[in-house]
């Protein structure tokens, strides 16, 4: 006597190999095999659609998708560490306590030189902190007492990694002009910082 696979109802064996007691039990085998089959041609037809995509996606869209993961990492590494934001000072606390509600959480990875007046440091780590939503959009609401937003910003940053460095952001620098290679690496990279943060 032997159970079956599917139902585990003991049977006896009409053929040496038989593993399951009736053809609606091995039919429900043949189904879950299709089904298992299907299962990994539509993933590999995934894969191939998504290698197509990347072969076809412009350099602007690499661009585009090495700044987004930059920027979430340098966010996500500062809001680990306790910081608050470069431009207002609020600590976390205060910012979520006000602008939880806004679109995309109270927080963005925010640019000391901005990304219109210095592409070339769009994708520089040491230009990009962590900005409420307020100071990132530009209101000097809660900006210190006498400076702008931007002021704000250069100040705490003067603090926080000295006057040489923020010099050193404010130029010249030279043009940046990265592959489609590059933007891919830089991408890659500040992904796995990312899932490390996450973990």
């Amino acid at each position: 006597m032997r159970h079956c696979k599917v139902c585990k109802s003991t049977y006896a064996p009409a053929k040496p190999l038989q593993s399951v007691c009736s053809p609606w039990c091995a039919l429900s085998i043949a189904t879950s095999k299709r089904a298992k089959a299907l299962k990994v041609e539509q993933v590999k037809e995934r894969r191939a659609d998504k290698v197509k995509r990347e072969t076809l996606k412009p350099r602007s869209q690499w661009l585009k998708e090495a700044k987004t993961a930059i920027q979430r990492f340098r966010r996500l590494d500062e809001l680990a560490m306790g910081s608050g934001c470069m431009s207002c000072g609020r600590s976390q606390q205060e910012v979520q306590g006000t602008d939880a509600w806004k679109p995309g959480g109270a927080w963005d990875g925010g640019h000391y030189m901005s990304k219109g007046a210095r592409p070339e440091l769009a994708l520089e780590p040491l230009n990009i902190w962590l900005q409420c939503k307020s100071c990132n959009a530009g209101s000097s609401k809660y900006a210190r007492k006498g400076y702008t937003v931007n002021a704000s910003f250069r100040a705490n940053l003067i603090e926080r990694i000295g006057l040489e460095q923020v010099e050193w952001l404010d130029g010249p620098h030279e043009a940046k002009h990265y592959s489609v290679d590059d933007l891919k690496a830089i991408k890659k990279h500040y992904d796995e910082l990312t899932r490390g943060l996450n973990k």
